[in-house]
């Protein structure tokens, strides 16, 4: 585990990267406190580093919850 800093808040998550992006593991309390939601453009430190990636995938399975962020979505059409 490691910590996690999306908007502003410190939580602590299971992180794998990839070139897309991150898949974060979190604790569905510490997902809920965060108030953050598929399709949202957030501020994210992970691993000592600074991005602004889109929440593309929430996946809850209690009592975690699989968060999948990327650098870049596709346009509809």
């Amino acid at each position: 585990m490691q910590p996690v800093n999306l908007n502003g808040a410190d939580v602590w998550g299971y992180v794998v990267e990839s070139d897309e992006g991150v898949r974060v593991r979190f604790g569905i309390d510490d997902w809920q406190q965060l108030q953050i939601g598929e399709g949202q453009l957030i501020t994210a430190r992970i691993g000592g580093k600074d991005a602004r990636l889109f929440v593309a995938n929430v996946r809850v399975e209690p009592p975690v919850v699989w968060v999948t962020m990327a650098r870049r979505i596709r346009a509809a059409g």
